[in-house]
């Protein structure tokens, strides 16, 4: 296992983009609660081209026999009444995954592509390092799982992806790995500084996964999330670390002549107020300009609670950086900011936080129970202004949003908290095993 995970395992589902203030204008209802056999800690859900819900959680299920179990795959779907009933797609075992961190991602037939951070025969300490998967929809509710790569403890090959996939359109998948690559580079040990790689199909079932670049470390180091194409088609993500001052960076990967080459658009510096080890995802506004956010930074030589940043293309080919939001913990949203932001039509951006709002939790240390929030540019002053929508942790309410959110077509949101919820019981005992949400903004 990767020495600088820690205590990310948990963090990195719970935490997520903290506001400052704002009023509960939105509606919230909880469309599913996990009970542990069904999931448990969910980490993503992603809408569906039918309507269905996809999701993943960390843990849960019945055939992992760990203590934790090994998480699952579940479709939501929408009854007549209103009402949303869930369906486990696939119960991990452990040698075909384990622990699932990053969210799916469907093709044009509805199959659905993921990865697991363990799993598989292939080394790292005996946990596996990984696989990426595909679960195929069948006729009468049928899904068919098979593993398109298992990830080996060797020089080369990627190691532990926490990231989801995407796809190309030509139907290739492309990814990230935490650790792997060049064994030998400059990451502090054996596990690699990470991967970005492709899987590309043969038309006959088979998959054949090619490293597009591996990194040293002044080039980043540990890339944590989901990869983006950009307007001309170039890759661009973030590494935790790395850069010129190992707090992280954001890259693009271009390829020309059949190579891939790396460019560090900007490098996070925990020294200023800038922002520190962003290991979530990016988005494109339509004017090209990028968006993301950083759990940690924002206060000069201090961890900081986070911030989320804009980078802009400049006419000499250099990318600027703004600091949209420094979060700080005394302020009432809390902080510690987690996951990229969600771009609407009218280019707001939505996300949530795991700590602050009106409510507290047991085990939410007096710092609130989370909030999915909204974010959007003042057309006059070009300043970023926040509004709180729902603020978690009333009864059976979820606790600690994570994962993203995810937007269907008539601008509802849906996402995920990793507690709250059913709460009588193991595994979860008071703490709740998870929820699956919605707020119409």
């Amino acid at each position: 296992m990767n020495s600088k995970r820690g205590g990310l395992m948990l963090a990195g589902v719970v935490l997520m983009l903290a506001v400052a203030n704002g009023a509960w204008a939105a509606s919230e209802k909880v469309l599913y609660a996990f009970h542990g056999t069904d999931g448990w800690l969910p980490t993503s859900v992603i809408v569906g081209a039918d309507g269905a819900l996809y999701g993943t959680t960390m843990n849960g299920g019945t055939s992992c026999g760990q203590s934790d179990d090994c998480g699952v795959v579940f479709q939501l779907t929408r009854g007549s009444d209103g009402k949303w009933s869930e369906t486990v797609l696939h119960d991990f075992g452990g040698g075909d995954g384990w622990l699932l961190n990053g969210a799916l991602v469907a093709d044009r037939a509805g199959n659905l592509y993921g990865t697991t951070v363990y799993g598989g025969p292939n080394g790292c300490s005996g946990l596996g390092c990984g696989v990426a998967f595909e679960l195929e929809r069948g006729s009468g509710g049928t899904w068919t799982y098979k593993i398109l790569h298992l990830f080996f403890q060797k020089a080369g090959d990627g190691l532990q992806p926490w990231a989801g996939m995407i796809f190309d359109s030509k139907g290739n998948l492309y990814g990230t790995t935490s650790g792997g690559g060049d064994f030998g580079g400059g990451c502090g040990g054996v596990g690699g500084c990470g991967v970005v790689f492709e899987l590309s199909p043969d038309g006959k079932g088979n998959w054949t996964e090619t490293v597009l670049y591996s990194f040293s470390g002044k080039d980043g180091d540990e890339p944590l999330g989901p990869l983006i194409f950009g307007p001309g088609g170039d890759l661009y993500g973030t590494t935790e670390y790395g850069g010129a001052h190992r707090s992280g960076t954001v890259f693009k990967l271009s390829q020309r002549n059949g190579k891939w080459s790396e460019e560090v658009l900007h490098s996070f510096n925990l020294d200023t107020t800038d922002g520190d080890q962003p290991y979530y995802g990016l988005t494109f506004d339509r004017a090209g300009n990028i968006y993301g956010a950083t759990p940690f930074g924002g206060t000069s030589g201090e961890q900081g609670w986070g911030t989320a940043f804009e980078l802009a293309p400049e006419k000499d080919g250099r990318w600027s950086e703004t600091v949209l939001q420094r979060f700080n913990r005394d302020k009432f949203g809390g902080g510690g900011v987690s996951s990229g932001v969600s771009l609407g039509k009218s280019g707001e951006s939505y996300g949530t936080a795991n700590w602050g709002g009106k409510y507290d939790c047991a085990f939410g240390y007096g710092l609130g129970c989370g909030v999915v929030f909204k974010l959007a540019r003042n057309s006059t002053s070009g300043k970023w202004a926040e509004s709180v929508l729902h603020s978690f942790g009333e009864g059976d309410d979820g606790a600690f949003p994570g994962g993203g959110l995810a937007l269907d077509s008539s601008g509802e949101l849906f996402g995920v908290t990793a507690y709250g919820g059913y709460s009588s019981g193991p595994p979860c005992q008071k703490e709740g095993c998870g929820i699956v949400f919605e707020v119409t903004p």
